[in-house]
């Protein structure tokens, strides 16, 4: 008699077992899965950038989206940056984190740095998307020791994309 109640739980555990069989990742998050795929250039969108505020600052206290003195702190150390009117969107951009990088300098190191959009600047229209890089997050491109001799350039073409995982982990 057991063996015969047996055979229901045993009939379901083989059907589960077949199932699993036929789709072995149903039990799987792959959102959740780290899977990295090598950075390309074509990952990347060009923009153009400058520099304002002092060499080594902040660039301005908060400026539009009302951080105040809070972009000299952590979390954004001064790595921000105001945004043209296609990344400051009347405000809605704020807060928004982007990696940008250069390339075209011989002064750039070509690695990307994250920054915050914490202002902006209505007048940067000479490109579709414009970034003005506190003095800080401007020098941060530049190959070690040579943060100066970009920040006289003054204006550069760079790369950009939108951060997300940067950007939320240094707000944690």
């Amino acid at each position: 008699m057991a063996v015969h109640h047996l055979r229901p739980f045993s009939l379901i555990l083989l059907l589960s077992l077949f199932c699993l069989l036929l789709n072995p990742c149903s039990c799987s998050h792959r959102k959740h899965l780290n899977v990295s795929k090598p950075e390309s250039d074509t990952d990347w969108s060009p923009a153009g950038a400058t520099l304002y505020g002092p060499p080594t600052g902040a660039g301005s206290d908060g400026g539009a989206c009302g951080y105040g003195d809070a972009v000299e702190k952590a979390p954004f150390l001064a790595m921000v940056s105001a945004g043209g009117p296609s990344l400051f969107k009347s405000g809605k951009g704020c807060g928004a984190c982007y990696q940008v990088k250069c390339k075209e300098n011989e002064a750039c190191s070509g690695s990307s740095v994250t920054v915050t959009i914490t202002d902006e600047c209505a007048g940067c229209v000479s490109e579709s998307v414009h970034f003005d890089l506190s003095g800080t997050a401007f020098g941060a491109m530049a190959k070690s020791g040579q943060a100066d001799q970009l920040r006289i350039a003054g204006v550069l073409q760079i790369q950009y994309k939108r951060s997300v995982s940067p950007c939320t982990l240094r707000f944690l």
